[in-house]
């Protein structure tokens, strides 16, 4: 029966870490959708100030300077992407050892009661 509980217990545990995986997916995508709402209100911004100085949008300055901060704005998007999602990882790796934990404790105290009626038997028959 105590197997059976540690087991139960480690089971919950992988479920809580399966949960928080789960909301670190979320968390990546809600990340992803924040940064490029950023970059479309940053090149906006950049728009808006070359206009209302009577500045040509499609120069070769200008279009250097968008290119730029897409790339940065792409790649901060992409690391700070790539560390949820490797804690996400982690979480399920974590999931995955407490349910094998789970079955080998299962096994291991089968393997106990086994081992305690084996020994209960050596008392209680005369030889």
């Amino acid at each position: 029966m105590s197997g059976r509980a540690q087991a139960r217990g480690r089971a919950n545990e992988a479920a809580q870490y399966d949960t928080q995986a789960k909301g670190t997916d979320l968390q990546a995508m809600q990340s992803s959708e924040r940064r490029r709402e950023d970059r479309r209100a940053s090149l906006a911004a950049v728009f808006a100030n070359r206009a209302a100085k009577n500045l040509s949008l499609d120069s070769p300055s200008g279009m250097a300077i968008e290119k730029e901060l897409r790339r940065q704005s792409v790649r901060d998007e992409g690391v700070e992407r790539l560390g949820y999602l490797n804690q996400s990882d982690a979480l399920r790796r974590g999931a995955r050892a407490k349910r094998k934990g789970a079955s080998s404790t299962i096994m291991a105290s089968y393997l106990q009661a086994g081992s305690t009626l084996w020994q209960g038997r050596k008392t209680l028959l005369p030889r």
